[in-house]
């Protein structure tokens, strides 16, 4: 027998005998493990810290995506990273920094991050909801981040206007 490729399938061939074999085992793959197909978004933001009297900040983004999120069976934070540049040297004028998503009905912490390294632009923060971040997306669209947190009272080089901190958040869709 030969199959549509003109390769001999059957018989006492060893090669046709290996095809086969590997083409059973890859069609049987497809049966094990986990089915569904993951992907990552990135999406990008900024906000300004500039501290209140009382040491405190304070800034909110609302973020609207291409397609609906609600497409995909769940969707969840791979990472936040945050990250500053020159003149800021590091993210140490933060002591804390929290973000939350806001809906109609409440808000949900998202990151935050106490220990804040000297000497490193970037930070990865730390995840608190682990779980699917569709229903923050109220539209299936759109999502509100409000950022907070406390700044460093040694920091005292604040220049104009405050610092931005740009952010960067991996969404894992499956």
């Amino acid at each position: 027998m030969r199959s549509s490729a003109g390769h001999r399938v059957g018989g006492d061939d060893r090669r046709g005998a290996r095809w086969a074999l590997l083409v059973g085992a890859v069609m049987a793959m497809g049966t094990f493990g986990c089915s569904s197909v993951v992907s990552e978004h990135d999406v990008d933001a900024n906000f300004t810290v500039t501290p209140h009297v009382d040491g405190t900040f304070f800034w909110w983004n609302e973020v609207t995506l291409d397609g609906d999120v609600n497409s995909y069976g769940a969707a969840r934070l791979g990472f936040v990273r945050v990250s500053v540049a020159p003149p800021a040297e590091d993210l140490t004028f933060l002591d804390q920094i929290l973000g939350e998503a806001v809906t109609s009905t409440g808000r949900t912490p998202l990151v935050s991050k106490t220990d804040i390294p000297a000497k490193e632009p970037d930070l990865i923060l730390d995840v608190l909801h682990e779980g699917d971040v569709r229903p923050f997306f109220e539209d299936g669209k759109k999502v509100r981040v409000e950022w907070t947190g406390r700044t460093n009272p040694d920091f005292l080089a604040w220049p104009p206007g405050g610092i931005e901190v740009d952010v960067k958040v991996r969404l894992v869709l499956d």
